[in-house]
This record gives C-alpha cells, structure tokens and sequence, in this order.
C-alpha cells in the first residue's frame, strides 16, 4: 500500500540490522546497496578499499527513479538511509502528496555515539565509515527535525503503526457493497431510489465511469456522498487511468480532459471539472477489511488470492488489478478459499471473464461482464447472511 518509510539515523544505529531481522529486505532500498550496485568499493590514499563517494549525485538520482517506480504501482517502500538532514526527506514530499502516499521515519537518534562508533569499527573495511563524517551526521540530526508531512515513529512502534487493523462495522445494520457502476446511473438510482439509510455501510468496489452515457451523473452523485462517514469508496483500474498520480501527469491530463476527442468529454459537457473528479478520486482507498459481527471481510477492486499477514505491505496496483492475469478470477478465488478460514469472506469487482454468477464459496465477484454489460451487481450482509442482487442496467 502507500506508505513510504524514511530510517533515520548515523552509520552504526543499528538501521540495517532493524531491517534483516524483521525481514524487511524486499521492500527496501539502501543507498549503500545502490552504491555498489554503481560503483564496486576502491582503493583510498591510504590503500583501504572504500566505497566511492564521488558517485553520490548518480547514486540519488537513481534512488529517487526507484521510489518513483514504486509509488507508480503504490507499492511499499523503505529508505535505509541516513536520511540526517530535513532536505534528505523534503525532496520526496512532491512524491507523496501526488501518489497520495502517508510518510513515516523509523528514528534511530537514540543510539549513543560511542555505541554506533563501535558498531562502525567491526564492519567490513570498504563499508567502514570515518568517524569524522558519523559526528557531523550526528550533529546534523541534533540540529534538524524531520520534515512536517512525515510521522516520527521508533524502531518499537514499527509493528504497531504499521500494520492494517481490521475496521468494525458490526454496530451497522447492513453492509451495501457496489460492483463496477460504469456510468449505469439509472441502474444506481434504482437501488438508491430511497436514498442512503444513516444505520447503514455502504462499500462502492470502483470502476465508477464507463462506456455507458450517464458517467457525470454517477460522478455527481457519488461526490455528494462521499463526504458521508457511512459511505466509501475503493479504488478502480478506471479511475486510476482516468486521472494518474504524478503531478506532472495531471497538468497533461487537464490538457486532455477539455479536448472534444477527450472519452471523457461527457463530464466536462455536464458541468462536470477535472477538479470535481480529482476531489472525488482522492477520497477513494485501496482496500477494507471490517469485521461485521463473526465474519472478517476483505474487499478490493480486483481480487486477491489470500488474506495477507499485513495488508500494507501489498501493492496498491495489484489490490486495484486483483492478482495474476483477468482470466485467473476463477483460481484466484479457488486459492482465497482454500487458504483463508471459515468465517473470512472477500469481495470483488473488475474482472469475470466467464461471466459466472456473483457466489463462488467466501469469494463474491461483483463485475459484470456480459457482452451486453447487463447487470449491476450488488451484495449486502446483514445479521442474516450475504444477499445478492442483480439491478438492470
């Protein structure tokens, strides 16, 4: 998910050592790793081998690609750096705010200087780091605090701050969960005929514009309830395409969105601006997990294949692109059923190839994808079960 993590902290603190045994090595990115996968160590004036310092302006240049990359897919990303001055964090804020990413740093300036000195002095001798360059890194971290749009946590917390909690909606009457509308607004007004009931959760699974001619109806419905503490909104491929993340992808697309060629140009036509639509767009989220009385349900846009330990560390693209290929639906479901208890349930939208009904075992698949596009599917749980619904189109 969008999360970026910063590790803070002199040579010798202990902030690799945090990663190993907590078994964080695929999620992360070390600058010292990147600079041998650069450069191999050299030789000093002194005959030691070293690693190259004269490479740091390639070195992060490609750090900053690589964490680009990774927020393109929203995946989580850990940087092991010394990250010591508030400029080392504050060139990444851009990144966040465009890919909607949440910023925290593991603080390890609790460890003593002597201590980390020792520490440094039994590294292998090409990743020894001069005892002079760790006191004025030390200095630096004294004298500056981290960025505003970063959450400090320490190496303790990382557990608690970091992990998915299951959300309880049991105090609801009912969970509503919305497949893909795809522009169908007079299909939603037929289920929403009487409106939105206060007791009630309502779950809209994405993929909210279509082919269909009514998408700045839908639009505007949804951004008059999205606000609402009941109501949520996951995710689609569609919305991801419509608007991107990156800044600059967004100025493009404004350019786009006013274009007569534009698929869109339906909503600009209904008084419909590409501000509305990106109000609307960030409020939506990757994924919710809820608990309702005894039954845990995960609900993504595209459908996963197990209940992860740790839903955070699960890219954002595949929770919107579900797992494997589209035509795997049917597997994917089989193994989330294998592989979850009895009483864990998920919901899906985004892909059915084969077009097969919304039940198969604890795996509900909400898109339609009859040639026709007939039907919007609909699922709801109560104290009574699961329900499904079927609403012409």
């Amino acid at each position: 998910m969008r999360y970026l993590v910063f590790l803070r902290g002199i040579p010798g603190s202990g902030k690799s050592t945090f990663i190993k045994e907590n078994r964080l090595e695929p999620y992360t990115i070390s600058s010292d790793e990147v600079r041998l996968l650069i450069k191999p160590p050299v030789l000093s004036v002194t005959g030691k081998t070293i690693i190259s310092q004269r490479i740091n302006r390639r070195v992060w240049g490609l750090i900053y690609s690589l964490i680009k990359c990774r927020m393109e897919e929203g995946e989580f990303t850990i940087l092991d750096a010394t990250n010591a001055g508030n400029a080392d964090m504050a060139k990444y804020r851009s990144l966040v705010k465009a890919y909607r990413y949440k910023a925290f740093c593991v603080d390890f300036s609790d460890v003593p200087l002597d201590i980390a000195k020792e520490r440094n002095s039994k590294r292998p001798a090409y990743e020894i780091v001069p005892e002079a360059i760790i006191e004025d890194m030390y200095s630096i971290i004294r004298r500056q605090n981290v960025p505003s749009f970063v959450t400090v946590i320490k190496p303790y917390e990382f557990h608690e701050k970091l992990k998915y909690q299951i959300t309880d909606f049991s105090d609801y009457r009912r969970i509503h969960h919305i497949g893909d509308i795809k522009g169908s607004y007079t299909a939603l007004m037929k289920y929403f005929a009487y409106g939105l009931n206060d007791n009630d959760m309502y779950i809209f699974l994405g993929d909210y514009t279509g082919k269909r001619a009514e998408n700045a109806s839908v639009i505007k419905f949804l951004s008059s309830i999205m606000c609402r503490d009941n109501v949520v909104l996951l995710e689609g491929d569609n919305e991801k395409d419509l608007h991107g993340s990156a800044t600059g992808e967004e100025q493009t697309r404004i350019s786009e969105f006013t274009d007569a060629s534009d698929p869109f140009s339906e909503l600009k036509q209904a008084g419909v601006t590409l501000g509305d639509t990106l109000k609307l767009y960030r409020k939506t989220v990757s994924c919710v997990y809820y608990k309702f009385r005894n039954r845990s349900v995960l609900v993504t846009h595209g459908g996963m294949s197990i209940l992860p330990e740790n839903l955070i560390f699960t890219g954002t693209d595949q929770m919107i692109n579900g797992v494997g290929e589209p035509e795997d639906a049917t597997l994917v479901a089989e193994s989330f059923n294998k592989n979850t208890d009895e009483d864990t349930y998920q919901i899906h939208g985004h892909r059915n190839p084969e077009n097969l009904p919304i039940k198969n075992g604890r795996t509900f698949n909400l898109c339609d994808e009859n040639p026709s596009d007939t039907f919007l599917r609909i699922l709801t749980l109560d104290r009574e079960g699961f329900d499904c619904q079927y609403i012409k189109k």
